[in-house]
């Protein structure tokens, strides 16, 4: 019997492809479709961040020219906006603020840059470069202050109108420029400080007021070293000023003018300063009458009271012939805790400018305009 013949191998060269199965043909469409879109949604952010970013450079000048008519001149030596596409940066070199009427100041620093993100353009954050020079230009007095990083931040509503207000200065130090060749005089050191603010609706038809918090920590100054509060010195602020919105320059008697006439009431919700010596707390609520006259209440603890009468006769701040009577009216006060040491509490109040310490006069507070 013969061996079967096996078929021969058919090259897969010699078959033809199969045809391709209907609807499986490749859809450039898919691809191209998706990058239009994209180029598409490309062009249209462009034109309108620049659109966005003209309009913004109009509303800057608009301000300034708002600000100026209310007394504040605002200048740059060099002003640039910037930040595509998802923000808007304004860099400003040599920023100087002047105040016209009342106290008249000059702020100057050496260059800011102001970030707002293109969804919130309410919201500013603005980074300070230093150093800062403020004078009075009244009396020609000056102060420079340096820093690590100094950072504002402000919240508006859609007319430009302030709603909130933030500062934090870290490593911030203040010095008041001596004689040419001394050495500057040391005003005060921080390892923080900072200072929030945001505006509080009047109430019975009386202007807006104003919230605040401030307070600073690893405070070091020569002065309290010489008034006996040797640092560090920790301090924090914080309460309300009613009808007090109006913020256009003027001088400190007017402004308690016009604060007083407005109703306004100064509100000390929490006031507490310490050094490794001394502790000082207050809280209360006082106001100005038609006269400039005070009235309220406060209640002042003390805790170190005789280390900071002594610091203050030794520093000339008062007296020689009045640290003893301090020293007496210490006694007056009611022992209490001070920030967790034993102190003592003064019950103040001012009735018509009248000084009163636990209900009795003491003495007279001059009208403050």
């Amino acid at each position: 019997m013969s061996a079967p013949v096996s078929p021969a191998p058919v090259s897969s060269a010699s078959v033809p492809p199969a045809p391709p199965a209907p609807g499986s043909r490749p859809k450039p469409w898919l691809v191209i479709v998706p990058v239009a879109l994209v180029v598409v949604a490309a062009i249209i952010w462009s034109g309108l961040w620049f659109y966005a970013a003209g309009r913004a450079e109009r509303e800057i000048d608009a301000w300034i020219g708002r600000e100026a008519k209310l007394g504040r001149i605002w200048t740059c030596t060099d002003r640039h906006l910037a930040g595509f596409p998802f923000r808007f940066e304004l860099r400003c070199l040599m920023p100087k603020l002047e105040t016209v009427g009342g106290d008249a100041m000059r702020f100057t620093a050496a260059s800011v840059e102001a970030v707002a993100q293109v969804w919130a353009p309410n919201h500013l954050v603005a980074d300070f470069v230093g150093p800062a020079r403020v004078e009075d230009l009244t009396t020609g007095q000056s102060y420079v202050a340096a820093w690590s990083l100094l950072q504002m931040s402000g919240v508006g509503d859609l007319s430009g109108r302030p709603e909130r207000f933030s500062l934090q200065a870290h490593d911030l130090k203040l010095e008041q420029p001596a004689a040419t060749g001394a050495q500057p005089v040391s005003i005060l050191s921080a390892h923080l400080f900072e200072f929030h603010a945001r505006r509080s609706p009047g109430q019975d038809g009386k202007p807006d007021g104003v919230d605040y918090a401030s307070g600073f920590t690893g405070g070091q100054s020569a002065l309290l070293n010489t008034l006996g509060a040797e640092g560090p010195v920790e301090m924090a602020l914080q309460g309300t000023v009613t009808a007090s919105a109006d913020l256009r320059p003027m001088s400190v008697a007017q402004r308690m003018r016009a604060w007083a006439n407005a109703g306004g009431i100064a509100k000390l919700d929490r006031f507490h300063i310490t050094s490794p010596k001394i502790a000082v707390t207050a809280t209360g609520a006082v106001a100005l009458d038609s006269q400039g006259r005070l009235n309220g209440k406060l209640d002042l603890g003390f805790a170190g009271i005789n280390d900071l009468v002594q610091g203050l006769d030794k520093a000339g701040a008062i007296p020689r012939e009045i640290a003893p009577i301090v020293g007496a009216l210490a006694m007056v006060g009611k022992p209490g805790q001070v920030e967790g040491r034993k102190g003592a509490i003064f019950a103040l109040s001012f009735d018509a400018g009248t000084l009163k310490l636990a209900g009795f006069p003491v003495g007279i507070v001059p009208p403050l305009f």
